[in-house]
């Protein structure tokens, strides 16, 4: 398939429409309330843009995007605000070049881009384990703890010694301030939505120089699904002191959470009954059992000291510790393995009712993460011109334990019925006598922990050096490199109920990730850039028919293109093609370990992905907000591609001029075309036999509408309008012969108040 030319998108493409309209100068953005020492991280907050002036998450050094020689989006306090983004699913949904699909509705979410997994997340500047996984923290983030987000395409491996061809996803809390400041959010939308939300900035000393940052969140919602029922809760208390004229001490402590009431374990609506004719049932089917629960909660307590010399040396000493607890007690009639003694599948409904029984998974985890960051940067003057360097140090040490549950342990069971494998119950020996008229009433797990379990550690640790060097005029260049030391170790379930000693997995030790950029300026607005990076990820947790945990994945990644500022860089755009090629890429053989349940992959090598990426961002016009990318995708290697080729994201408001000035409308459009879906294990054909072919569903277009009238210097009000024509599409189509719906037209009005 060719790419969509953007031209046919709108009449023009934004550096050829931004260069005609050079002579409108846009309204100057409100300067943040910045520290009267040191700046620990550039705000977006107040700005009323939706571009960045500056950022650090590429590599490590302050540059404005059209310094950077990768591709960089960043998502400002005001888009977040105005696209009602409050998840981290939200964000991802609207962000350019990122796709993602669900096995679940339970928090299990994989996000995309360049054809890849995004594994890697970092909160002000530390990674995390943001995967939205059964284990991870990423549906639990509450985006309205943080000032922006910032999204880095492509190998990202000089910072974090993980660096995959995919994403960086950048999140940067939000700071306190010297001036006495507060808001609050309230927010009311269908199937019961109510979120409130508080944000209080104050000086603890007059001057400013102790001042502190409370801020809460709480949301409680139903949601178009039967039965299900989410609440959400976010407190962040972050403190910054002066330490003198160039120090600053900053800590605090965070507390997020998730509950999924009615939660899903694989993909909750079948496509087929068990004659193999299209199912077609409602959007709110949610087969699930009323005591179907997903819990995910995460706390953090961090510190950082930041100084800067007179000579524009600064150093950064960070420390971070994260502890998290997931517990999922599931149950949902669907499409599953039968017991062992049955052989092959069954669940698939049948249109009298009969045919259904209860799938169901008990898990608990608990894991905690260490995150250190020393890091030094400043100015070096050589040969004539003005150069930057960047030293340092980072890492984290992971330690996960899955608590063990089974029927040989003896501490899983529903009614007295032995479970398929570890604590899972599929399509046999739970029957539902009537799925048409059935209230999700059934006996609930008893279970209980005991002294089994497993523990994955994980310890990647590195040091980095990078210059960026002006070679000449318009020319600079950035090298650098990363020495990483990578350990996994594993222990396995005890019957016994004691856990096993540690070994080692895997042990990858002196790892050079190198990087190379360039950027020349070859007018006022415009330059090129190229950019080559290693690849080494790590892919803990996934494990092949062995029990082995897969070896890291490598490889090599290639970015060029064009760049573009406007305005003072108020306006941003860029042009990139890029090449990833890996090896030890993890794809599902959709086959489970019959010991612990887990997945067993395999690895696949010679994985190639290349495509575009089309990127613009800021104000147009005296005005008028954009945030728009276009993306073009192959992927070459494996069994099928999972990604749509073309993708289209535009998000954008206009604030009117005169006497109107008070309203501001806008909204956003999504677009994608076809995808291709693996099916497990497809369409029934009878006596046993199904047709596996790959399926493909059409491609969407989602439709948002915003509008926000500011009452007084003090209050908005605003409403949002989500899937404007109610498009019925899909997050998933052909897991366990299941397809999980895309949220139909929604709706809210926020009222926001400020001081």
């Amino acid at each position: 398939m060719k790419p969509i030319l953007f031209g046919r998108l709108i009449h023009a493409p934004l550096p050829a429409l931004a260069l005609c309209l050079g002579s409108v100068q846009p309204a100057l953005a409100e300067a943040p309330d910045e520290q009267d020492v040191v700046v620990i991280a550039h705000r977006t907050e107040n700005t009323n843009s939706y571009t960045g002036q500056e950022q650090t998450s590429a590599i490590g050094l302050p540059l404005t995007l059209r310094e950077t020689p990768q591709t960089v989006t960043i998502m400002t306090r005001q888009l977040l605000d105005d696209q009602q983004i409050t998840t981290i699913d939200d964000a991802l949904k609207t962000t350019p070049g990122i796709t993602s699909y669900q096995n679940d509705n339970a928090g299990r979410t994989t996000y995309r881009a360049r054809g890849f997994d995004i594994t890697n997340y970092r909160i002000d500047g530390m990674q995390v384990d943001g995967s939205t996984s059964l284990s991870g923290l990423g549906s639990s983030m509450n985006l309205d703890l943080y000032d922006s987000l910032q999204i880095v395409r492509g190998a990202n491996g000089l910072l974090g010694g993980t660096g995959d061809p995919s994403a960086t996803i950048y999140l940067q809390r939000k700071q306190p301030t010297t001036k006495l400041g507060a808001n609050a959010m309230l927010i009311l939308g269908n199937w019961n939505r109510r979120r409130v939300m508080g944000d209080l900035n104050t000086p603890i000393v007059a001057d400013g120089a102790v001042r502190a940052r409370l801020v809460f969140s709480d949301e409680d919602t139903d949601t178009f699904r039967d039965r299900e029922h989410v609440k959400r809760r976010g407190v962040m208390a972050n403190i910054a002191a002066n330490l003198g004229p160039n120090t600053v001490l900053n800590g605090g402590i965070q507390y997020e959470r998730t509950r999924n009431d009615g939660a899903s374990w694989g993909a909750n609506v079948s496509i087929w009954y068990a004659d193999g004719s299209l199912a077609n049932l409602p959007r709110s089917t949610n087969p699930v059992t009323d005591w179907s629960v997903a819990r995910r909660a995460a706390t953090t307590g961090f510190v950082s000291l930041n100084h800067a010399w007179e000579n524009g040396w600064k150093l950064r000493l960070g420390y971070a510790r994260t502890s998290t607890d997931t517990y999922n007690n599931i149950g949902v009639a669907k499409v599953n393995n039968a017991a062992r003694n049955v052989g092959g599948f069954a669940g698939f409904w049948r249109q009298d009712g009969t045919g259904a029984f209860l799938n169901a998974l008990h898990s608990e985890y608990e894991s905690s993460r260490d995150n250190v960051d020393v890091a030094l940067s400043g100015p070096l003057h050589l040969f004539g011109r003005d150069h930057q360097l960047m030293f340092g140090f980072n890492g984290y040490r992971d330690k996960v334990t899955e608590f063990a549950f089974s029927n040989a342990i003896g501490n899983c069971n529903i009614a007295g019925v032995a479970p398929y494998s570890a604590c899972q119950y599929r399509s046999a020996g739970l029957p539902i006598a009537d799925w048409r008229s059935w209230d999700g009433s059934y006996a609930n797990y008893a279970t209980f922990r005991t002294d089994a379990r497993a523990v994955d550690k994980t310890r990647n640790v590195g040091g980095y050096a990078a210059g960026r060097f002006s070679l000449a005029k318009g020319l600079t260049a950035i090298l650098g490199g990363r020495l990483s030391d990578y350990k996994a170790t594993g222990g396995d379930y005890n019957v016994t109920n004691v856990y096993t000693a540690d070994t080692v997995t895997t042990h990858e030790k002196g790892v050079f990730t190198p990087y190379a950029g360039a950027v020349y300026d070859f007018s006022r607005n415009f330059s090129v850039y190229a950019s080559y990076t290693d690849m080494f990820t790590p892919q803990p947790g996934l494990r092949d028919e062995s029990d082995g945990l897969l070896a890291p994945v490598t490889g090599a990644s290639l970015e060029g293109g064009i760049k573009a500022a406007f305005y003072d860089g108020r306006l941003n755009g860029s042009l990139a093609f890029f090449r990833n090629k890996q090896s030890n890429v993890a794809e599902s053989t959709g086959a489970l370990n019959d010991v612990t349940g887990q997945a067993i992959y395999r690895t696949v090598s010679g994985v190639v992905s290349k495509g575009i990426d089309f990127d613009g961002s800021g104000e147009v016009l005296r005005g008028w907000r954009i945030f728009f990318g276009y993306s073009y995708l192959t992927v070459k290697g494996l069994s099928y591609q999972r990604d749509p080729h073309n993708v289209f994201r535009l998000s954008t408001s206009y604030t009117l001029p005169g006497a109107l000035n008070r309203l501001t409308i806008g909204g956003g459009l999504s677009a994608q075309t076809k995808t291709e879906w693996a099916t497990n294990p497809g369409r029934p054909l009878g006596g046993g036999r199904y047709d596996a072919t790959n399926l493909t569903v059409a491609g969407y277009t989602l439709v948002n509408l915003m509008a926000r009238y500011k009452l007084t210097e003090q209050f908005e009000i605003a409403a949002n309008v989500s899937n404007l024509t109610d498009k019925t599409y899909y997050r998933q189509y052909g897991f366990y012969d299941g397809l999980i719906y895309g949220e139909p037209r929604s709706y809210s009005v926020t009222l926001r108040a400020k001081i």
